[in-house]
């Protein structure tokens, strides 16, 4: 198991308690904006004399005559942004992305998450101009990097505070007031020298103004156990099993469910899978899911193996694809079988919950505590509950559960994903006991 570090700075702590005080002013969340139509370069500016141009819905970068440094920037400025990236390097594939910067001809001021070949530091940030390297990653994350095939960046900034992944893989966090300071534009570069050249795709930024991804924040700013980093399975296992369904694999840094999909009518299961390096009682899980059209599973939690199914004992948050699942399965849901609910126990109120179509990656917390259980989606909390209240005892005793005895009866056990007949994608999966 992994770590990464705690950050106390003070500085950031107000930011983040400023932000949390705007929080009932706040508009409906941003939505993600893309950058590259697939089809020209409108909205970006040229610097310099290098390549840049448009193929199959790729935009690529590649070394001019002059063989020297180019950029290719925004013609609007972002400050705090969630910002994702898909890049393939063909080449030398020495290039990087810039934010909160600003090009002069071909001098660029502002910083620079790294794009490189292996062994090169790809998502660490280096300061242009200035001071040079800030942050280089562990050199044992640049196993994330698949040079020649596509990859994705993604890059959160947040005043002072910089994290970035790379295939699902958190490469570095930095907390710097110069950046903080910062103002500019998304910005690509190639990098002098020659023989360069990088395909990208994808180029989809969400700003964030007046308002708080309170996941985010709280998953950036504490320690937290990797369940799953994009890289290994270990700690992995079949529920009842000693090794992982070989439909379980990793695929471009996610956890991937490899299975065709089924009606409800035809689903068999039987290959969940479970944490199984350490059990859990109070704690807080994040974890990124998506699923596809008529999509069904689940997170379970104090789970406990045995002569059962998990779901017989285990609480369980829904996922679903509740815009299609009805249609696609001629059948009617009730609220309780759809996303984040707690499974046949409570329902998510409607009024917080964003839900992402098919094929989109939504953000998931669970925080568990004996005195209270949270449900958050996408960044809004959609309901709680006193778990073994007299509420909890009375909801149980008139639902499917009523016939299940052992159900909601463990206080500790393993994590667990559901397999539902359904495809299924995961990343960035992190615990925390509290």
């Amino acid at each position: 198991m992994k770590h990464t570090h705690l950050f106390q700075r003070l500085g950031f702590a107000v930011i983040i308690l400023f932000l949390i005080s705007c929080k009932e002013n706040q508009n409906a969340d941003s939505e993600f904006v893309e950058l590259f139509n697939g089809e020209n370069l409108d909205g970006w500016v040229n610097h310099g004399t290098e390549k840049w141009y448009v193929e199959n819905g790729e935009l690529i970068c590649e070394s001019g005559p002059d063989a020297q440094y180019g950029y290719l920037s925004t013609t609007d400025f972002y400050d705090d942004f969630e910002l994702s990236v898909d890049f393939k390097q063909e080449a030398n594939g020495n290039s990087g992305i810039f934010f909160r910067s600003t090009v002069d001809g071909t001098k660029v001021s502002g910083w620079q998450v790294e794009v490189a070949p292996p062994e090169n530091n790809s998502g660490g940030i280096y300061e242009s101009y200035g001071r040079g390297w800030l942050i280089k990653p562990d050199p044992k994350k640049d196993k994330a990097l698949k040079m020649g095939e596509w990859n994705t960046m993604k890059i959160v900034a947040i005043g002072p505070k910089v994290t970035t992944w790379l295939n699902g893989t958190e490469m570095i966090q930095i907390e710097d007031e110069k950046i903080g300071e910062g103002k500019g534009a998304i910005a690509l570069q190639i990098h002098d020298g020659g023989g360069i050249k990088v395909r990208w795709k994808n180029l989809r930024i969400k700003p964030i103004k007046n308002e708080i991804i309170e996941e985010v924040v709280a998953v950036e700013t504490d320690t937290w156990i990797h369940l799953f980093d994009g890289t290994s399975t270990e700690g992995w296992r079949a529920y009842n099993g000693e090794t992982l369904p070989p439909q379980w694999v990793i695929e471009d840094g996610v956890l991937t469910f490899d299975t065709e999909k089924k009606l409800e009518s035809e689903k068999q299961g039987g290959k969940d899978i479970i944490y199984a390096a350490e059990e859990f009682d109070n704690f807080d899980l994040y974890l990124e899911w998506k699923i596809p059209e008529g999509g069904n599973s689940g997170v379970m939690y104090h789970i406990q193996e045995g002569d059962h199914s998990p779901y017989e004992v285990s609480p369980e948050y829904q996922l679903l694809d509740d815009l299609k699942w009805e249609e696609i399965n001629n059948a009617t849901l009730e609220e309780w079988q759809k996303t984040a609910a707690d499974y046949a126990m409570y329902t998510p109120d409607n009024k917080m919950k964003i839900v992402k179509p098919a094929g989109e990656w939504n953000t998931t917390r669970i925080k568990f505590t004996t005195e209270l259980v949270e449900h958050w989606l996408n960044g809004k909390k959609v309901l709680s509950f006193v778990p073994w209240s007299q509420d909890w005892e009375e909801r149980k005793a008139k639902s499917k559960w009523k016939d299940f005895p052992d159900y909601g009866k463990y206080k500790k056990g393993f994590i667990g994903l559901q397999d539902h007949d359904s495809p299924l994608w995961f990343r960035n999966i992190k615990i925390k006991k509290l």
